[in-house]
């Protein structure tokens, strides 16, 4: 069963990545052919070629490895141009050399791979917002602290219930969304977090706990928002569900107790043990009672009902603020990963939680079978991430490319050709280097 599990996940990875990498070089053919270069392939798969088919400006060729594709222009060594047979095919087709064409014409080339990625994510990201998505109840809640968990480093810190988060790490927050991303990646040292308490800031030193989430070590202290008590899950089997409470049920009182956050909840709950308690909910504007009666989990160390609170809705946008939304996602997660880097070089981000071919695999796999719809977000936020790593400014990728280009056209002449070939390969050896102890560090957590 595992060797299945094994081989889904890698066919569901693999097959995704081909997707992405053919939709990337395609941006890269289709600048290139409306710009007039001579393109000699496409190819979609690597090794071996199963079958060609004549265009009128060029071959398309299909290969026996399905592991993505690449573009052939004439007279350029190209992105998976390793290929033996493919280098060797005569030249065919109109159109200039790659590098008879002039900078900006090459640099559109180069730009228009992580374009088409970007745009597929953007795309995806407008259809689903018009379909509808769940969003966080908390994405316009100032971050108020609710309750603060104890013995963890928020409470011992003196962190306190009713404390505005201001910065953490020095970064601004000005809702729970932004407090949970920046809590969660940071995981590998101490850090101050500001409040404001009384009108007035005060800054605490807390050294976050690390704690796995989808094989993902992310940062944890303790601190979680005022959520009304509102019920968006009923575990199956449980005493709630046995009872009749259902999702979306808002609980306005526990044994007389009432609420209005769901923390003052999860606190009452702690208290009483095994006896019968007497819940008064909301549902459809009537007051419903019920008594339930808490079961021992052991893994949790207590008693529980089995509810979740309610963290996010369903919110449907039509057209076009759809496209508005879909912007909003592409900037928020750009901006996301990219600090999410920086923290990686300042030290401040444990490169555990880089997310490698085995996790992503992992999590490509729990998509396809949650449904179309994950599968078309997922595939959105690795398109994304595709094009975002490719503009890096190393040798070997897209934006190293792009940085050659902006030497050559700052000293008005091209770098010598073994130059530029010395600086691609020790390029490409570094990304191969980071990828091998990527994939080591990726490996290791799920061995763990």
């Amino acid at each position: 069963m595992i060797v299945l599990s094994f081989f889904y996940a890698l066919l569901s990875f693999v097959l995704l990545l081909a997707v992405l990498i053919i939709v990337h070089e395609f941006g890269h053919y289709l600048a290139g052919r409306l710009q007039g270069f001579a393109i000699d392939a496409f190819s979609v798969g690597f090794g071996p070629k199963l079958f060609e088919v004549k265009g009128r400006y060029n071959p398309w060729q299909f290969r026996w490895i399905l592991l993505g594709g690449y573009v052939k222009f004439r007279e350029e060594a190209g992105e998976g141009a390793s290929d033996k047979e493919a280098a060797a095919e005569q030249p065919q087709g109109p159109g200039e050399p790659f590098f008879k064409k002039k900078r900006w014409q090459r640099f559109i080339v180069m730009i228009m791979g992580v374009t088409f990625n970007a745009l597929l994510a953007y795309g995806i990201y407008a259809s689903l917002a018009m379909y509808g998505m769940e969003e966080s109840v908390l994405r316009d809640q100032p971050p108020v602290i609710g309750w603060v968990a104890p013995n963890l480093p928020a409470a011992k810190a003196g962190i306190e219930a009713g404390d505005l988060l201001y910065s953490l790490d020095g970064r601004h927050v000005s809702n729970w969304e932004q407090a949970r991303e920046q809590i969660y990646t940071l995981t590998l040292r101490p850090y101050d977090v500001v409040v404001i308490r009384g009108g007035r800031r005060r800054t605490f030193r807390v050294t976050p706990d690390t704690v796995t989430m989808m094989h993902q070590p992310m940062g944890e202290i303790g601190v979680f928002p005022q959520l009304p008590p509102i019920i968006g899950a009923v575990a199956n089997p449980s005493p709630a569900g046995a009872a009749g409470i259902r999702p979306g049920d808002r609980i306005v009182s526990v044994d007389g107790q009432r609420f209005q956050y769901w923390d003052q909840f999860y606190q009452a709950m702690l208290h009483g043990g095994g006896s019968p308690r007497h819940f008064t909910v909301e549902r459809g504007g009537r007051l419903l009672n019920f008594t339930i009666t808490p079961e021992w989990n052991a893994q949790a160390g207590r008693y529980l009902i089995g509810v979740v609170a309610q963290e996010s809705t369903w919110v449907r946008y039509p057209f076009p603020s759809n496209l508005g939304k879909a912007w909003r996602m592409i900037v928020d997660q750009s901006t996301l990963t990219y600090r999410a880097i920086q923290g990686l070089f300042q030290r401040k981000i444990s490169l555990k939680s880089m997310q490698g071919p085995v996790s992503i695999a992992y999590i490509t796999a729990q998509a396809v079978r949650a449904g179309f719809y994950s599968i078309l977000y997922w595939m959105a936020l690795i398109s994304l991430q595709l094009a975002l790593v490719n503009l890096l400014p190393v040798p070997g990728l897209d934006g190293g490319q792009i940085l050659i280009l902006a030497v050559e056209g700052a000293i008005r002449r091209d770098l010598p050709t073994v130059v530029k070939e010395r600086i691609i390969m020790a390029g490409f050896a570094l990304v191969m280097a980071f990828f091998a102890v990527v994939l080591f560090v990726d490996t290791a957590k799920f061995f763990h």
